[in-house]
């Protein structure tokens, strides 16, 4: 009978000890995914996770790099990572089930507007003698790992002057191995999935063994006949060191962030807010970065795709989009 009270007890003291405890929520891991380490989106996704743990009290946000906007709406779709940042265009493509998307992802949803504005960057080694794409033709080209943005940028460029891959000796590597090839000599050219600014592309002009090679407005006007979302763009003068001269190129629309439309639309508003925000900051992250802001928060019907709820009700709140 002793031994029945005393546990009655215990049991009594344990009771009235958990009533008085409060348990914490549980955390919520964020995986975001990014592009390539040489490249600006993969310092911009590490920046935006570090506000996201700052500002948002329950989460853990972590960036991880990746091979480009192709492969993070892959990790999306398996739900690999949960956010990610991704080109307007990719994004438009895989919700369409337009090629090489076999099948439509409708679930696809923007956390924000523009980040900033994609472009073609192509070059050549000065010895190469290579003036332009139309001479890759027969010669050692390197593009991004297969199914990569910079890679769909390759294929794109290619076929604006009528070539394949069959034409070349391509080799499929990350940017940083495509750099060293060229530096190298392994390789006479390379279209690099880099951002406008990124360091790579900084590293690679200062050793003055490459110059940038233009596309013309014939190679824009083919391009355009696949895909009319793209535009003229010009890389100014002194963009880059040993680089003088204006380069006439190809441009994309503004990189987005992506999630899945069954994201939490709290977290989502949060996560929107926080970035807008801290928009001072993540200007500083690259040169890249500095476009970011209002301006590139397109109205619904401009968007290549839509605004996750979450989004739209805090660009609505501030007056940016109806």
């Amino acid at each position: 009978m002793k031994h029945l009270v005393k546990i009655l007890g215990i049991a009594l003291v344990l009771m009235v000890f958990a009533g008085s405890v409060v348990f914490a929520a549980p955390i919520i891991h964020i995986t975001m995914g990014t592009a390539g380490v040489a490249g600006s989106n993969y310092p911009t996704g590490i920046a935006m996770s570090q506000l996201w743990n700052q500002n948002i009290p329950g989460i853990k946000a972590v960036a991880i790099a990746t091979n480009g906007s192709p492969h993070n709406i892959d990790l999306l779709r398996t739900k690999d990572a949960d956010v990610a940042m991704c080109r307007s265009l990719e994004a438009y493509r895989a919700t369409n089930g337009v090629a090489p998307y076999p099948e439509k992802m409708p679930w696809l949803r923007a956390l924000t507007g523009g980040l900033f504005s994609d472009l073609f960057q192509v070059v050549a080694t000065k010895s190469s003698g290579i003036k332009s794409v139309a001479d890759f033709k027969g010669r050692r080209i390197a593009v991004g790992p297969i199914g990569s943005g910079g890679e769909v940028d390759a294929r794109e460029t290619l076929a604006a002057y009528g070539l394949t891959y069959k034409d070349m000796r391509v080799s499929f590597v990350e940017y940083t191995q495509g750099i060293e090839m060229l530096e190298d000599g392994q390789v006479d050219g390379a279209i690099l999935g880099l951002a406008l600014g990124a360091s790579g592309m900084t590293e690679l002009l200062l050793g003055n063994k490459v110059i940038m090679i233009p596309i013309t407005d014939e190679a824009l006007a083919n391009a355009r006949k696949n895909n009319p979302f793209y535009n003229r763009r010009v890389i100014p003068a002194n963009t880059y060191p040993n680089q003088n001269y204006p380069v006439p190129t190809i441009g994309t629309p503004p990189d987005i962030i992506i999630v899945r439309a069954e994201t939490d639309e709290k977290l989502v508003y949060n996560m929107t807010k926080t970035l807008y925000e801290n928009q001072a900051s993540l200007n500083t992250v690259t040169s890249l970065m500095r476009q970011f802001g209002p301006s590139l928060v397109l109205p619904e019907d401009q968007m290549l795709i839509p605004y996750h709820s979450g989004a739209k009700r805090y660009f609505v709140e501030r007056g940016w989009i109806k």
